[in-house]
């Protein structure tokens, strides 16, 4: 007598289902992980508009005959992170921006480095009290108007999405 042995091999119908669906809940989670930059670089950028606005309207919102009441932005990119300021000089009277406290250090600077962004260079840009915006300003008839449209490209750490902020000059429209 002689016996067949028959063995069954491979995968049954339930098996290859549970896998599949396996898949692509990796598949959704690997392709979520990869549009995280886009949102970060977006809500950066946003954020540096609201803060360039918000140094705007303090500069228009403080009284022209106190002195000179300069307020503006200053982006170092070698530390990546920027301020605001009140004044002629970048580096003194640094306040307080509206903003997360995750960002800001003691020293007042939102930290780009935790967001994961950078700017494409280092800027300086000055607002009088009529929301002028200066790329320098040492005193009240001794200063340089922005001479043509400002363009600050905010992108992720490690390359993708760009958004550009735009300043206008004489009008300080930040679009």
């Amino acid at each position: 007598m002689c016996k067949i042995f028959k063995t069954e091999e491979g995968f049954s119908f339930l098996e290859i289902i549970a896998i599949l669906v396996v898949m692509a809940i990796l598949a959704v989670i690997a392709v979520s992980r990869s549009f995280n930059y886009d949102v970060e670089v977006y809500s950066g950028a946003n954020t540096l508009r609201t803060h360039l606005r918000y140094a705007q309207t303090t500069a228009m919102n403080t009284n022209p005959s106190g002195g000179l009441n300069v307020w503006g932005i200053n982006y170092d990119s070698i530390a990546n992170q920027y301020w605001m300021f009140q004044g002629t000089n970048p580096n003194n009277n640094i306040t307080f921006l509206p903003e997360d406290s995750q960002y800001s250090s003691a020293d007042r600077k939102i930290n780009l480095n935790a967001k994961k962004i950078r700017l494409n260079s280092s800027f300086t840009i000055y607002f009088d009290n009529r929301g002028i915006p200066y790329t320098a300003y040492t005193s009240a008839t001794n200063n340089t108007p922005l001479a043509s449209t400002l363009t600050i490209s905010v992108s992720p750490l490690s390359g993708g999405t760009t958004v550009n902020i735009t300043i206008t000059p004489l009008t300080g429209y930040i679009p």
